[in-house]
């Protein structure tokens, strides 16, 4: 244990003399380039919701399609059976 404690005092200056050297300087990065457009979530947004009208457009022509019913298609598309 004693032997540790001795090896341990007589590299703390060696450490501490490595580290007071004056650090390299780092190469500067270039600047991150920022890619024009709008960002992702307001693309998904949009695609949501346009996704939606087109499912209640959808709907609404089946209701008319099928059963005379519906707000936009109602009575203009009448069963041939």
């Amino acid at each position: 244990m004693a032997a540790r404690r001795r090896n341990a005092k007589k590299a703390a200056p060696k450490k501490a003399a490595k580290k007071a050297k004056a650090p390299k300087a780092k190469a500067a990065k270039a600047p991150k380039e920022v890619s024009p457009g709008p960002p992702v979530e307001v693309v998904l947004c949009i695609v949501t919701g346009l996704m939606l009208l087109a499912a209640v457009v959808l709907v609404d022509y089946t209701a008319g399609h099928k059963y005379g019913a519906g707000a936009m298609f109602a009575g203009s598309y009448e069963s041939s059976n």
